[in-house]
């Protein structure tokens, strides 16, 4: 959902806190994988927003970087690129992606969030099948 489109639903009561945000760079039709479409994003998430960036192709990694360095959430896996290394030599694994971030995180002095405690900070039920049956 576009970032002005969700202050509108919530004005309108349509949605309410908190708020999750994917935010995917890199697109060729869409915001660009630099640090000025990044900052302005963020200036314009609504307040109570949880956030996470990815990147398409070789710029999954760049916006994975930057989103540990400043303090948000990561999305990361096959969907968004197919490949672990820039010189596309080497297909990725989604255990591959995921241990890279971990790695990143621990030399960023921060820890990865739990699924449960995602679940809790977005006040969604347990999970395990709950949702979308």
């Amino acid at each position: 959902m576009p970032i002005r489109y969700s202050h509108y639903l919530a004005k309108q009561g349509l949605i309410s806190p908190p708020y999750y945000f994917n935010l995917i760079f890199g697109n060729i039709a869409c915001a660009q994988a630099d640090l000025l479409h990044a900052g302005v994003m963020l200036r314009d998430l609504p307040a109570e927003a949880l956030w996470s960036f990815g990147g398409v192709g070789n710029f999954q990694l760049t916006m994975n970087q930057i989103a540990i360095a400043i303090g948000g959430g990561v999305r990361v896996g096959l969907e968004d690129d197919i490949y672990f290394d820039a010189a596309r030599t080497r297909l990725a694994r989604n255990s591959d992606l995921l241990g890279r971030i971990h790695e990143l995180a621990a030399a960023n002095g921060r820890s990865v969030m739990s699924a449960a405690e995602l679940r809790q900070a977005l006040h969604l039920r347990e999970g395990h099948g709950a949702y979308g049956r």
